[in-house]
């Protein structure tokens, strides 16, 4: 007799015998399929089953990461997931990596030399600043949650937590770059936003600036000549103009048994040298470098003004406080250029007098001195002032060396030696984009007699400055050629 249970089991029968094999698979695949998360959450849960104590102990992070690759491969060949979106198992493998042991949709722009900057504002608001210019990131984060857990791991290295109680954090990542991350409750849109600084591993070289045309062969000369003739100075611009990335250039013209402090928050400078500029060659010259904490951190006394004043006592020729910001850092540098040291720093200014002008506001925030003896005191103890500038086709120039030779009443005595007149702006006809800032660096101005004084002093042969004592002629030429100056005179 038949049931309506048997017919109904006849009737499956014969529709699934009906089905080809094609049809099967599909059907298979529907019910077997995950989503990328259900894989991440799986593979995680694997990683945390199978990890050895030596796994667990190891506080390497490059290790670890290594470490953590293996057990990815592991679960993806073992377990053979049908994921979503994901034919290739090695594409998979590829995918959990970046998310689990890298930084998910930013992973490309964290490995990419090119890229200096990355900006997010939200999940899918990512923007990348490469040679100079911003660009829109294409790949996005899933979700809030998604980018908090890569946040989450941008910081994780440096023990910060961010939280609605510590809404801004500043970090570093396990590559050594400068992280600051907002919490999405301080957002009107309710999303968290990051900012990651990048630092070269490469240093950039004096000879591929002259190339990007940030300064001429002649520029070069008389700025090489700061730091040998013992000449404090100021490097100013706006943030990203490529201040340190200079200050560094100049230090390394330092004699290496000079001895160097420099203190940053963080540390970006590398000025090791090493005999015959070799990778494990020993240590040639004399530098000493701090990172400080901000100043609102209590775990550490170690903020910038009580690592200068600790510096002082280190018997050091140079200081080099990263960038001033705080009155007592800039009253604690000036007491320095007082007590026989000489400095070289970097400030946001708009040019060699805002940047004398500030200064001073700073230093008579926390000193009863009378303003005129405040800038007399400033003036004598900074020598140039430097000013860098991020033009708008990305292009990175010194647009103004300047000797500041002293001060009359409340006014600095500035005497401009170079400027970078700009000429005309070439663009794409079609977009109005701009292509190049078209303009030439001039010699404007020649040394002081005083400052001619304190180069022969320092041992400086006068035919390599000598081009800078009399004043500059209308058919005078800059060329942007390198040519070893070392190795002249």
């Amino acid at each position: 007799m038949l049931t309506r249970g048997k017919v109904s089991n006849m009737q499956q029968k014969t529709l699934w015998q009906g089905q080809n094999k094609e049809e099967m698979e599909d059907l298979k695949n529907k019910y077997t399929t995950i989503s990328f998360e259900e894989a991440l959450e799986l593979c995680q849960k694997h990683i945390t089953k199978s990890a050895n104590h030596s796994f667990r102990r190891e506080n390497d992070p490059a290790r670890k990461r290594e470490m953590t690759k293996a057990y990815i491969n592991e679960f993806v060949d073992s377990q053979r997931p049908i994921v979503e979106g994901y034919s290739d198992l090695f594409l998979l493998k590829q995918a959990l990596i970046n998310e689990i042991t890298h930084y998910g949709p930013i992973t490309k722009a964290m490995e990419d030399p090119q890229i200096d900057e990355i900006r997010a504002n939200g999940p899918q608001q990512i923007f990348v600043e490469s040679g100079g210019r911003t660009l829109k990131w294409e790949q996005g984060f899933t979700d809030k949650e998604h980018m908090e857990r890569i946040i989450s791991k941008l910081i994780g290295v440096s023990k910060a937590r961010l939280t609605p109680k510590i809404p801004m954090v500043n970090a570093r990542t396990i590559e050594g770059y400068r992280v600051n991350a907002t919490h999405a409750e301080i957002s009107p849109y309710d999303v968290p936003a990051f900012v990651i600084r990048k630092f070269s591993k490469k240093s950039i070289t004096a000879e591929s600036m002259m190339q990007n045309e940030s300064f001429t062969k002649n520029m070069y000369k008389l700025l090489s000549l700061i730091p040998k003739s013992d000449s404090s100075w100021i490097t100013v611009g706006p943030t990203g103009s490529g201040k340190t990335t200079l200050n560094e250039i100049l230090v390394k013209e330092i004699d290496p048994l000079s001895r160097i402090i420099t203190i940053e928050n963080p540390s970006e400078m590398r000025l090791l040298r090493r005999e015959g500029d070799q990778q494990y060659g020993r240590i040639i010259n004399d530098v000493l470098q701090y990172e400080s904490v901000s100043d609102d951190d209590d775990s550490s006394p170690a903020t910038m003004e009580n690592l200068l004043i600790n510096a002082m006592r280190q018997s050091p020729h140079w200081l080099g406080p990263g960038e001033l910001r705080t009155p007592g850092e800039f009253a604690t540098a000036l007491r320095a250029a007082q007590t026989g040291h000489y400095f070289f720093t970097t400030l946001h200014a708009e040019g060699d007098r805002d940047a004398i002008y500030r200064f001073l506001t700073a230093y008579l925030m926390v000193s009863n001195e009378p303003a005129e003896l405040a800038l007399r005191n400033i003036c004598s103890a900074v020598k140039f002032v430097i000013y860098q500038e991020k033009l708008a086709d990305g292009t990175r120039k010194v647009t103004s060396i300047s000797e500041i030779t002293g001060s009359n009443g409340l006014e600095p005595i500035v005497n401009p030696i170079y400027k970078f007149i700009c000429e005309d702006v070439l663009e794409d006809p079609e977009t109005h984009k701009v292509l190049k800032i078209q303009g030439r660096h001039k010699r404007v101005g020649a040394l002081s007699e005083k400052l001619q004084q304190s180069m022969l002093k320092a041992g400086i042969k006068k035919s390599r400055f000598e081009f800078l004592t009399k004043p500059p002629t209308e058919d005078e030429e800059e060329v942007y050629m390198f040519n070893e100056y070392n190795n002249e005179n």
